[in-house]
């Protein structure tokens, strides 16, 4: 096993798999794709989200308490963190740097995956505002200023990017004195531009609440009208269509992990060290990446406008449910052997944020379990499986929503038509996927 450090908590075990089965990986995701793309239903499948209503869990997670102790339940854990970053000691131990990096970034997955919208509901951000607001006995949705409907998630977007840097590129970010700026920072413009645009703010430009919310149109769990429903995750991706900007946050993801894997690269490492200007490179390769992701599928979006009635600038929305997969599967590879490491070590930190040798939540004493890495085989493959699954479902959602865009290509007598009349407006998109999958498992698996 390779050690490399990574986000400056530790390090994440790379775990190299044969050429073989990077080889094989990326032969079944190109496979699986063109057999969906070939043989696959004609007809839209997922057009109506409908799912299970849950009236009862409804009623209970709706109810006034509930929300109130939920919200006070996730304001009480990050005062904690909070009290550690500002008066805890300024060394690895200290649990706000795996509470930043693991807990809450890397977290942020399968917690949305679990519990859906569980952080937009939770977010601190919005318990704080709240509480200014009735404070203050005024509307938390107005702001002084009217906030422009065009920018979308942009703002969120560019968040995502600069977390990135702090996590892959800032120097000395695992001490106090930067995390401190960075953390601040933060959390003065999102509570500023809350109370100048209103609480549309927080969804518009905090990178935790993109993040999350992108995340969570992959859930089970799902809120139609006013109803919270148990519905096929497919569907729910088929008809997901995120603001203005939301393509961009899902670019800022994807590229930003593949940046992580792209930077551990031996090439890479020597064209950074031999480099006057390390910083400009490494923020430039960030940049980059995410640019790639974004102008690629972007184009490919756009080349459906060829067959259908809307403008090539919509078509980039309509699809972007297609890489949510991706951007979890990439995730989960990526990151959950830190999660798993990481996260067990800042919970038994969390009993002594100030490094006096406290004992509050009896975590103290307890060790890091990490036997998982020791099937390092084992691992390697929940790896290349979260890559090729993630990429098998991006592809059956993209065609899904092409069907629903354009309609079932047909013959002359009206048939269904299972030629080119139905996969040119679809190969793009199904070569970019590929791209993807391949890049990622290449990135991952290199030495």
């Amino acid at each position: 096993m390779i050690l490399i450090p990574l986000h400056g908590i530790a390090s994440r075990r790379e775990l190299p798999l044969p050429f073989s089965f990077v080889v094989a990986g990326a032969a079944i995701a190109l496979a699986i794709s063109f057999v969906v793309l070939v043989f696959a239903w004609r007809r839209p499948r997922f057009a109506a989200v409908g799912g299970l209503p849950l009236p009862r869990l409804t009623a209970v997670l709706d109810h006034g308490g509930v929300r109130l102790a939920a919200r006070l339940l996730v304001l009480a854990v990050f005062g904690w963190a909070a009290l550690a970053m500002m008066a805890g000691q300024d060394l690895l131990t200290n649990p706000i740097f795996g509470f930043v990096f693991a807990w809450v970034w890397v977290g942020m997955v399968p917690i949305s995956l679990l519990s859906g919208q569980f952080w937009r509901a939770t977010n601190p951000l919005r318990t704080v505002h709240l509480g200014l607001c009735a404070l203050a006995r005024v509307d938390p949705d107005h702001g002084l200023l009217r906030l422009p409907p065009r920018l979308g998630t942009w703002p969120a977007a560019v968040g995502v990017l600069c977390f990135a840097w702090l996590e892959l590129i800032q120097p000395d970010r695992t001490t106090l004195a930067v995390l401190r700026v960075w953390v601040l920072g933060w959390f003065v413009i999102m509570i500023i531009g809350a109370v100048l645009f209103g609480r549309g703010w927080i969804g518009a430009a905090d990178p935790l609440e993109a993040y999350a919310s992108t995340v969570a149109q992959l859930s089970v769990w799902r809120r139609v009208g006013e109803q919270i429903r148990l519905v096929d995750p497919l569907a729910g991706l088929s008809a997901w269509r995120p603001p203005p900007g939301g393509v961009a946050v899902i670019a800022a993801l994807l590229g930003s992990t593949a940046y992580d894997s792209f930077a551990n690269t031996t090439w890479w490492i020597q064209t950074v060290q031999r480099s006057a200007h390390p910083l400009v490179w490494e923020t430039g390769g960030l940049v980059m990446l995410a640019l790639i992701v974004l102008c690629s599928f972007a184009a490919a979006a756009a080349w459906t406008a060829r067959y259908g009635s809307r403008g090539p600038g919509a078509y980039p929305r309509l699809m972007a449910g297609s890489v949510v997969p991706i951007v979890v599967g990439y995730a989960i590879a990526h990151y959950t052997t830190l999660l798993i490491l990481e996260g067990q070590r800042t919970a038994i930190n969390f009993s002594d944020p100030l490094g006096r040798g406290w004992n509050v939540f009896g975590s103290a004493e307890m060790g890091v379990n990490a036997a998982i890495f020791n099937h390092p085989t084992a691992i390697a493959m929940i790896q290349l499986l979260a890559i090729v699954i993630g990429h098998v479902l991006g592809i059956v959602v993209a065609h899904e929503k092409a069907i629903q865009l354009l309609g079932p290509a047909r013959t002359a007598a009206g048939e269904p038509a299972a030629d080119s009349r139905a996969i040119a407006p679809q190969l793009p998109m199904l070569l970019v996927m590929i791209g993807y999958t391949c890049a990622g498992l290449v990135l991952l698996f290199s030495p």
